[in-house]
């Protein structure tokens, strides 16, 4: 399990800390909650400790993980997704809670953004921006660097328009 202090991610809302663990009481039931801390979007969440496994709460991944988060925004996903289904199942990458669902999200988005003369749609703009949030703030606590550098380093492992 997790304890205070351990950097975890929570799908949708990215790399935080255990802040804490603290007892309440609801309905005259006494029930555990760890106190999670998003600094990125500066935001806290209580979950209830039993049900962290539905949660989908996970440990961030290790510093030997980020040469497949590098793969999965250069490739994208295996089997392209098409228009209709990418609408559907985008948030749904999100939520996964998974690293690499979230690169290859971005990769898909990049990808159809080269190959529109406009643009993405507002919505597809919203997940873009959504899933390097959510990455960026989980290599911050990997790599140990800054914002800025997070969402560089997104950026310079996409491939290049030229090569969608």
């Amino acid at each position: 399990m997790f304890k205070i202090g351990d950097h975890v991610v929570y799908p949708f809302h990215g790399a935080g800390v255990v802040q804490d663990i603290e007892e309440k009481e609801i309905l005259g039931e006494t029930h555990s909650y760890f106190v999670l801390h998003f600094p990125l979007t500066d935001i806290k969440v209580m979950l209830p400790k039993h049900r962290i496994q539905q949660s989908g709460l996970r440990k961030v991944i290790d510093q030997s993980d980020v040469d497949h988060l590098i793969d999965a925004l250069q490739k994208g996903p295996e089997t392209p997704l098409s228009t209709n289904q990418f609408s559907k199942d985008t948030e749904n990458l999100l939520k996964s809670g998974s690293i690499i669902d979230a690169a290859h999200l971005i990769s898909g988005l990049a990808k159809k953004q080269a190959e529109r003369t406009n643009g993405l749609h507002i919505q597809d703009r919203n997940f873009l921006q959504k899933a390097k949030q959510f990455i960026a703030s989980e290599l911050i606590v990997v790599k140990n660097i800054s914002e800025e550098q997070a969402y560089a380093f997104i950026d310079e492992h996409l491939p290049s328009p030229s090569e969608t």
